[in-house]
């Protein structure tokens, strides 16, 4: 862990961050399901058809997913608080954090087969919206390969009885490097099936190529920086090249908020981007301005 665990205070950022959005997202998802239930029901009881009770059961399942997800998030938060007010690592609450954080997407897999099957049903749609249910679908398969196998992975190593401090450091670089690449996969197609690739104007442009490469230059320079955690040959790595990387991830959703507020159809989608990973630019000034001990 070593180095990961530094700088200190810019990781408690990204904790708190991180879990004053999972609190609004799942404060916001109670009332959202709510609404949902009482639409499906009604188009149920209408129509005769159990798509409507497909489409529930699978947004039902990912609220049990954001639960855990949020739990996760206080796992973290608890393990950073930790980590600065006590200069210990616990890694039984890192280990519940990875463990849920793993998990979440698994929630998902009901939601990814509703899209499929009604990408299949639906005759009456446009090519568009068809096109739209099986973006939407490869965007949540996509990210659960991303992350659920390196975050299960990397919970088996934290389960060990005697701590491998060179294993850890490559489970822990794999996981944040799967991470965003999961986040670049989630925005990127969000871009090709909701938004759309449009380069007619300079903010169309701007929201195109940021969606296509941001995230993604950030995951390949992370690649770069951790290799030798990733052979084990070396626990050391380029602190100034991750902190480019971390700021790079974190441009993401800062220029994705600078367009939407001159352009409407990214505005209309605000609801789905990860605003809390602008604080990877914190994290990633934090590594750059970092010395060696």
């Amino acid at each position: 862990m070593g180095r990961l665990a530094k700088p200190k205070l810019a990781i408690f950022s990204v904790a708190v961050t991180f879990f004053v959005f999972m609190l609004i997202i799942l404060i916001n998802s109670f009332p959202a399901d709510y609404r949902i239930a009482n639409n499906d029901i009604g188009r149920y009881q209408s129509t005769g058809s159990l798509m409507p009770l497909f489409h529930l059961a699978s947004e039902l399942t990912g609220e049990v997913g954001v639960i855990l997800r949020f739990i996760g998030a206080c796992f973290f938060l608890a393990f950073t608080y930790t980590l600065i007010k006590k200069k210990l690592v616990s890694w039984s609450l890192l280990k519940k954090a990875v463990l849920l954080e793993g998990i979440y997407y698994l929630f998902n897999i009901p939601f990814i087969t509703y899209l499929i099957v009604k990408a299949l049903t639906s005759l009456d749609v446009s090519s568009a919206a068809i096109l739209t249910y099986y973006g939407a679908a490869t965007s949540y398969a996509a990210q659960l390969l991303f992350v659920t196998p390196i975050f299960l992975m990397f919970y088996s190593k934290l389960r060990s009885d005697s701590i491998d401090r060179s294993e850890i450091a490559k489970w822990s670089a794999l996981a944040v490097t799967g991470f965003i690449f999961g986040l670049w996969i989630k925005h990127f197609m969000l871009s090709v099936y909701a938004i759309g690739i449009d380069f007619s104007s300079v903010s169309y442009m701007v929201g195109s190529l940021n969606s296509a490469l941001t995230l993604l230059i950030a995951g390949i320079l992370l690649i770069a920086v951790f290799m030798p955690l990733y052979k084990k040959t070396s626990t050391n790595y380029n602190t100034k090249v991750l902190g480019v990387a971390f700021i790079a991830a974190g441009l993401y959703a800062t220029i994705y908020l600078a367009v939407a507020l001159v352009t409407k159809q990214y505005m209309n989608w605000l609801n789905l981007i990860d605003w809390w990973t602008i604080i990877f630019i914190v994290l990633g000034l934090g590594f750059l301005v970092h010395r060696k001990e």
